[in-house]
């Protein structure tokens, strides 16, 4: 009995594994949190109106109803550029995201638990950059490494995990995804889409 209450102790510190078809544990970042830019909507997109940038908690079922990427990362130098082909791929596929209540949504989440000593001011900056670049995606700082420990992700490294509207896993993958990989996220992406506006062609 003693062994066995160690056992899911330790399961429980260490997280569940992401399968796929299956629900993406909930997480609520606590330190850090979501960035907060300040926008307007124009032509049905978000345009920033100011550069200064608020912050709170957030909860990764504040995006249950749409379908959505998430993509973590270590905060580590490099990192960022192993799976830039996939972002670069998103971007190119114009999914719409553009508005606040938009059908899809990118979630960056920077996992500064995982910086070098002293790093860690450098990928707040570089996250606040990428806000202000794309306005209309979410970015989230996660100071503790919650997100990580929950989904029990590899430390410094790169994870694309892409939901279905009621946060089924559709996508899961840690590390460099290969071009076959990306063609079949994003195809994955653009067909739950497509799905949705069949089922419901009046919103």
């Amino acid at each position: 009995m003693k062994a066995l209450m160690l056992w899911l102790s330790a399961l429980a510190a260490t997280g569940a594994p992401i399968q796929v078809g299956q629900k993406l544990p909930p997480v609520q970042v606590q330190a850090g949190g979501v960035l907060v830019p300040h926008c307007r909507v124009v032509d049905g997109r978000m345009v920033l109106e100011s550069k200064e940038l608020g912050a709170r908690a957030w909860s990764s079922l504040e995006m249950e109803g749409r379908v959505r990427t998430i993509y973590h990362l270590a905060a580590r130098m490099g990192i960022d550029d192993l799976n830039k082909p996939f972002i670069d791929a998103l971007i190119a596929a114009k999914l719409p995201e553009y508005a606040p209540d938009g059908e899809y949504k990118t979630i960056t989440i920077l996992n500064l638990a995982d910086a070098l000593w002293g790093t860690s001011g450098l990928g707040r900056s570089r996250l606040a950059d990428s806000q202000r670049d794309f306005p209309y995606a979410v970015h989230v700082l996660d100071e503790q490494g919650v997100a990580r420990a929950a989904w029990a992700l590899q430390p410094k490294q790169s994870a694309v995990i892409i939901l279905d509207r009621d946060g089924t896993v559709l996508f899961f993958k840690e590390g460099k995804l290969s071009p076959e990989e990306i063609g079949r996220a994003v195809g994955i992406i653009k067909e739950r889409l497509e799905h949705s506006a069949k089922a419901s062609p009046h919103r």
